[in-house]
């Protein structure tokens, strides 16, 4: 905006094609911030198997390293109280 202020009147086809250019940017990193923290409804689609695929090997591995123990969470996500 400060450039945008201080443009002068004649001779400032640099000036904004470079506000033309930082307004793009800007816009760009919004849209990216926005796409990374909706991922199921952002402009680029993610399918939810990753995820799917990426609980069941950290349950794998957990059943692994601790045999005798429960998983510390229900289906939720929600940490279970100590016995």
């Amino acid at each position: 905006m400060a450039l945008a202020t201080c443009l002068p009147r004649k001779n400032n086809r640099g000036q904004l094609i470079t506000l033309a250019v930082i307004t793009a940017l800007l816009t760009t990193t919004l849209c990216i911030i926005r796409d990374v923290d909706r991922p199921f409804g952002g402009i680029v689609p993610v399918q939810p198997t990753a995820i799917d695929e990426a609980e069941r090997q950290a349950e794998r591995d957990f059943a692994v390293n601790h045999p005798a123990e429960e998983v510390p969470c229900d289906e939720a996500g929600n940490r279970k109280r100590a016995v």
